[in-house]
């Protein structure tokens, strides 16, 4: 079987792909794909990158896994792999399924690709205060609704002393609600 489409692919497609067998966590079998490659280079290219979709909705926290739903010609609440990332041919690719044209969810594929490869920056120059805080002084900040509370750097595994209690925890932007008008 091969791509029954007779076009070049482009960015945001998805079509059906033969993983074949692996080993550990690697996407095995027939299942769907995404083109993530730009259409500059698929234009020109015999191959494309492609990602992993799955029926098995897990970690949707995860900055990597996109969820499509039933949507894009998908039959079943589907997401996006975007760690589960492979070169293939674009003759390997089989029977196109649809296409993701909507702008909110390329820009999340976007953004999660950045975050995958390590090319997304945070911010640290918001406005607001930068608090380490531990589990339970950032419940505290959280049951006061006056305060924008998000995490400096959501990848960083090393902890720090809390400013409040001297527990161990992570980086938090703090905003006063009051102060962003």
């Amino acid at each position: 079987m091969q791509n029954t489409n007779n076009q070049k692919v482009k960015r945001g497609q998805i079509y059906f792909y033969d993983f074949g067998t692996n080993e550990g966590s690697i996407q095995n079998g027939y299942r769907p794909v995404l083109v993530v490659q730009s259409d500059d280079f698929n234009e020109y290219s015999t191959t494309t990158v492609v990602a992993a979709i799955t029926t098995a909705v897990k970690k949707t926290y995860l900055p990597s896994h996109i969820y499509l739903g039933e949507s894009y010609g998908l039959s079943l609440p589907s997401m996006v792999m975007l760690e589960q990332i492979r070169t293939v041919n674009q003759d390997d690719l089989y029977d196109f399924i649809g296409q993701i044209n909507d702008d909110e969810t390329l820009n999340q594929i976007t953004k999660g690709l950045k975050k995958t490869f390590g090319l997304w920056f945070y911010n640290t120059n918001r406005k607001g205060d930068i608090r380490c805080l531990c589990p339970k002084c950032l419940a505290d900040y959280k049951q006061n609704k006056d305060f924008i509370i998000s995490r400096v750097n959501p990848f960083k595994r090393e902890k720090d002393r809390c400013d409040k209690c001297r527990n161990y925890g992570y980086d938090y932007f703090i905003v006063d609600k009051s102060k962003t008008h």
